[in-house]
């Protein structure tokens, strides 16, 4: 009996099909990476939310003296024409470091441990707390790491701004009118900062509003957000 043998052809992928699979791969890695992406600013939003809260609550209990040495800003009601005076502070993160306008918001961080400085470095700041001339430490301390340009105290440690697409920048201000009554703004930028404050409206109020502050409030340096 005669045995025939039958030719096999083994076929492997065409070159369409071959494009095809790829394509397939490189769209669901596209989407794949996206998510993740998505994810870790969303992650990183969270931490930043979380310390801009830290401060927000420190600087809401910490007990202002009469003679704040914060600067003076003058406000103007668009609606009724009335005119307000405060004495404005701030705390500003960017990220690489953290800035204190004055004595009271350095020792506001201070007093809650979201910096350190060493005891004899807080007493003295306390001790200055009231001063227009302000002492400033010569040289690191914990925390502490230099006087800025416009006589911030500088601060560096793991606050610092932790976004990469959302926002490049926050600030945490704080506002004492003549009644010493305290109020609070927020604001956020994700705009490059080359001469004074970047404006940058979308950010400011994602972040604002994260940290509870829903309502515009419109001030010498831009669009604030305050409770």
């Amino acid at each position: 009996m005669l045995n025939r043998k039958r030719n096999h052809v083994n076929k492997g992928f065409t070159l369409v099909e071959l494009i095809i699979t790829i394509a397939i791969i490189a769209v669901l890695a596209s989407v794949v990476g996206l998510f993740i992406i998505h994810y870790l600013e969303r992650s990183r939003i969270a931490v930043d939310v979380h310390n801009a809260a830290l401060i927000r609550d420190a600087l809401n209990v910490y007990p202002f003296p009469s003679d704040f040495q914060g600067r003076v800003v003058n406000y103007t009601d668009p609606e009724t024409g009335d005119t307000e005076s405060y004495k404005r502070g701030w705390v500003y993160v960017d990220k690489d470091e953290i800035r204190c306008s004055d004595q009271s918001c350095a020792l506001a961080l201070i007093d809650a441990g979201l910096v350190y400085v060493s005891p004899e470095t807080a007493a003295k700041i306390a001790a200055n707390e009231e001063d227009p001339n302000r002492w400033f430490p010569s040289g690191p301390d914990g925390d502490y790491i230099r006087r800025s340009g416009i006589d911030e105290y500088v601060f560096r440690n793991n606050l610092i701004v932790k976004a990469r697409t959302t926002w490049n920048t926050y600030q945490l201000d704080v506002y004492i009118d003549n009644a010493g009554e305290i109020h609070l703004g927020g604001s956020a930028s994700n705009a490059i900062r080359t001469n004074g404050h970047a404006k940058d409206n979308e950010a400011a109020s994602i972040f604002s509003h994260k940290v509870g502050f829903e309502h515009a409030f419109i001030t010498p340096i831009g669009e604030q957000y305050r409770p």
